[in-house]
């Protein structure tokens, strides 16, 4: 059966390490506008997922102005990060305000926007304390289509005890890590449900890969989701699949050490990870350029 390939990006959560990601797709982007005719991120990507802060990353690419052209670039994205990350995740702000400066971001950059104004497939993962369960964003639910992207956003951001929850109806949403740090398989699944005869590419970022002794159980969930999907693109030639997650090398494992010192070790780690697995990056080039391609 011929059909084209979809290709998602997900991303992990981790706060201020939501750097590496940026790091890394920074890389992605500059090889394809140096390529191809191809020069912004979002006209490579079908379907954006993410938790915590990989759902304010995956949000901020995809928006774009009235004329179609996108508002925000990977550089500008990790401007913001490297800029205002001690404000936004700094935990030395007195509980009364710690919402303030990550809420004041969030309506800076996507209060004006709703979900209806994004044109593109996405999932963005909350957790619901109330329910005890996870809860999605999606692009297809009609009765939130109208809701704010700032509130989206500090739905899938709200850590517990460090930023206060966001009531919607009867739910109350906390940050999503809580329901899956890597919101990989939920993405494919909602990929399956709109392409279910099509090849997927799943292109998974990480936040930076622990130390076994400092990894806790999200951590292990991460990693389990990874083997998970490993099985089952070596089950199936419909799923190929790529993850990206460097070792924490320089930087620290904290996701809120905002210290100009880690920030440019986050920075290191990334780009150092670019260097050694340019092969594998390579793989990923060859097989996105023929995205738009019949396949067998």
């Amino acid at each position: 059966m011929n059909c084209k390939y979809k290709v998602i990006l997900s991303i992990d959560g981790g706060g201020i390490r939501g750097i590496i990601p940026l790091v890394i797709l920074r890389h992605i982007e500059a090889a394809f506008a140096q390529q191809t005719q191809v020069g912004q991120l979002p006209q490579l990507i079908d379907v954006f997922s993410g938790t915590s802060t990989g759902a304010i990353i995956s949000c901020a690419l995809m928006l774009r102005d009235e004329n179609g052209n996108c508002i925000h670039d990977v550089n500008n994205i990790l401007d913001l990060y490297t800029s205002r990350g001690k404000q936004i995740f700094n935990k030395d702000i007195s509980v009364r305000n710690r919402s303030y400066p990550l809420k004041m971001v969030l309506e800076n950059n996507f209060g004006k926007y709703s979900i209806n104004d994004i044109n593109k497939h996405f999932l963005f993962l909350s957790y619901d304390i109330e329910n005890h369960c996870p809860f999605m964003f999606t692009n297809s639910m009609e009765s939130y289509r109208n809701t704010t992207l700032s509130d989206v956003m500090m739905a899938c951001s709200a850590i517990p005890a460090y930023f206060p929850s966001v009531k919607m109806g009867d739910m109350e949403l906390v940050d999503g890590i809580l329901a899956a740090k890597n919101p990989s398989k939920y993405a494919l699944e909602y990929t399956q449900t709109h392409y279910p005869a099509d090849p997927i590419l799943l292109i998974s970022i990480g936040t930076g890969n622990l130390s076994p002794e400092n990894k806790d159980a999200h951590e292990l969930e991460m990693e389990l989701v990874d083997r998970q999907l490993e099985d089952m693109s070596c089950q199936t030639s419909k799923l190929i699949y790529f993850r990206f997650q460097p070792d924490l090398k320089r930087a620290n494992d904290s996701m809120d050490d905002t210290s100009s010192e880690n920030i440019q070790n986050l920075m290191q780690d990334g780009q150092d990870y670019v260097d050694e697995y340019a092969a594998k990056f390579d793989r990923l080039f060859s097989l996105m350029k023929i995205r738009n391609k019949v396949v067998v």
